[in-house]
């Protein structure tokens, strides 16, 4: 899977080491849906843990980069 991601180069004015990063608002995305997956699956109804990978692929298929037409 291929997320949107933004490169910075090892000069950023950031100071953060240079690679591709996701977007603070794409990051909150995946660690909230990924948060409510795990505490579903583990401690809630199945019926929840299925309901929670449903959106999770939701979530991810939003944050996939769109191919070229």
């Amino acid at each position: 899977m291929t997320l949107r991601t933004y490169s910075i180069t090892p000069d950023a004015a950031s100071g953060a080491p240079a690679g591709n990063y996701v977007s603070a608002d794409d990051a909150t995305k995946l660690e909230e849906t990924l948060s409510a997956l795990i505490w579903g699956v583990l401690y809630g109804k199945p019926i929840d843990g299925s309901r929670l990978a449903v959106q999770a692929e939701q979530v991810l298929a939003g944050l996939r980069v769109k191919e070229a037409a």
